[in-house]
């Protein structure tokens, strides 16, 4: 080459000037991002000051905001589901948590319960369970709920018979366990519901509810209005129910 020569750097094309302003911008904005994550999750600015605990019926609220106190003074991003489950601890009443932060310091947990199905009676005591036959809450003497009350019979004494009893009262509608002042299970592991004026509601297992639902609700009305019903109503086939 010769000594007069002269290497001459090629002209920056404009795609390449967007590609580098592209990058550019792409790296402030991951920096930014990153600055802000570090930001939220250590300044005291969003610590949670406020424990806002809802939605409980069987559980006590003022324990569950007990629980929680350590909380106080944490940064709300900071603060996940898990780690509120691991304060409260085993609770077989509470179903799911639900935890979310509202600005500037408040973190608000919002508590979905299991449902009650029965009153299990145990010598003195009372229970309300689940529709797994879990214990939920203990009641006092002067509670009262309008739920069918269960005695672990001979039928219902193994815990595989209670946890079947349980799991189908659970397909039984709201308003008629509200009217059944007593559930128990057959030797055939049939449901049998204690109605008003000393009737029977032979429910069966825990198949065709919706139907089942449907045909309590019609025998149900007619016992309500007629004082000559049957004494004993047999919805375990419900296109097909018996009355004796």
């Amino acid at each position: 080459m010769p000594e007069n020569s002269k290497v001459l750097p090629l002209p920056v094309t404009d795609q390449a000037r967007r590609r580098k302003l592209l990058f550019i911008i792409i790296g402030a904005i991951v920096a930014l991002s990153v600055a802000a994550v570090l930001v939220l999750s250590f300044s005291p600015l969003l610590a949670a000051r406020n424990i806002s605990v809802t939605g409980t019926k069987l559980v006590s609220e003022k324990q569950l905001t007990e629980k929680l106190q350590t909380l106080q003074g944490v940064p709300l991003p900071r603060i996940s589901e898990g780690r509120v489950s691991d304060l409260i601890g085993d609770q077989p009443a509470i179903k799911e948590l639900v935890v979310r932060a509202q600005m500037p310091d408040t973190l608000v947990v919002e508590v979905v319960e299991q449902v009650p199905v029965a009153i299990l009676v145990e010598g003195k005591s009372r229970y309300l369970v689940s529709s797994e036959g879990d214990k939920l809450k203990k009641l006092g003497e002067k509670d009262k709920t309008k739920l069918p009350t269960v005695k672990l019979s001979d039928e219902a004494k193994s815990p595989e018979s209670f946890a079947l009893l349980t799991e189908v009262l659970a397909t039984v509608d709201e308003k008629v366990l509200a009217q059944s002042s007593a559930a128990t299970v057959t030797k055939a592991g049939f449901l049998e519901l204690q109605l008003p004026k000393k009737r029977v509601l032979v429910w069966g297992d825990g198949s065709d509810a919706a139907l089942k639902n449907k045909v309590a609700a019609i025998f149900l009305k007619d016992l309500k209005e007629n004082n000559d019903a049957p004494k004993s109503i047999d919805i375990s086939n419900p296109e097909s129910p018996v009355t004796y």
